[in-house]
């Protein structure tokens, strides 16, 4: 199974879309693609106030909140509250969509792809859980504390901060460190099971 480490020091950092922050982008496709031209791509940001948020047309977007208190999501018709304990969020990118922090800064992980090319489904795991995800590419990260990928009978130890990528391999496990928390995304090409 083709593996690769994601090392947090070879993150990328760079501004939000809009200029309002700084994104710590972990993975990309194509690999240097930039703001405009990602075709699937996941990153942390760091929300310390109150503001809008990146518009990305012709995107799908799921948010997670991984550390401090609610996020508030307002759609205008709508407002969807997330915290460290909620499940990923889908939404469109394509909305105009006002951000509130009203217990301070949050890190939220945020994973998108580009509609019509490809699609993505996240799945938080925690305290020990396990869960599975196929091919073609898996993106398994350790959030608190160390998880294990399991492959075609070899397990990869994950250090907490780290992330994985699985690329064209067959089924894989992810199971969370014991009060741990880890994120199994599934990244599928446009018309893929």
């Amino acid at each position: 199974m083709p593996v690769r480490m994601l090392d947090p020091r070879g993150f990328r950092r760079m501004p939000w879309k809009n200029g309002g922050g700084e994104t710590i982008e972990m993975l990309a496709h194509p690999e240097g693609a930039d703001l405009a031209s990602f075709d699937w791509r996941i990153s942390m940001a760091r929300v310390a106030g109150d503001g809008a948020f990146s518009r990305f047309d012709g995107i799908d977007r799921t948010l997670s909140v991984l550390e401090g208190g609610r996020l508030v999501l307002d759609f205008g018709t709508s407002q969807m509250t997330l915290d460290p304990r909620t499940a990923p969020f889908p939404f469109d990118g394509d909305a105009s969509v006002t951000g509130f922090v009203p217990d301070g800064p949050i890190l939220d992980l945020n994973v998108m792809t580009r509609r019509g090319r490809y699609s993505h489904h996240v799945l938080r795991i925690t305290d020990g859980q396990t869960a599975t995800a196929g091919p073609p590419r898996i993106i398994a990260f350790a959030h608190k504390g160390e998880a294990g990928l399991d492959q075609d009978g070899t397990r990869i130890a994950i250090p907490e901060g780290h992330a994985v990528l699985v690329a064209d391999g067959g089924l894989a496990r992810l199971t969370a460190a014991p009060a741990g928390i880890a994120y199994l995304i599934e990244i599928n090409a446009a018309g893929a099971a």
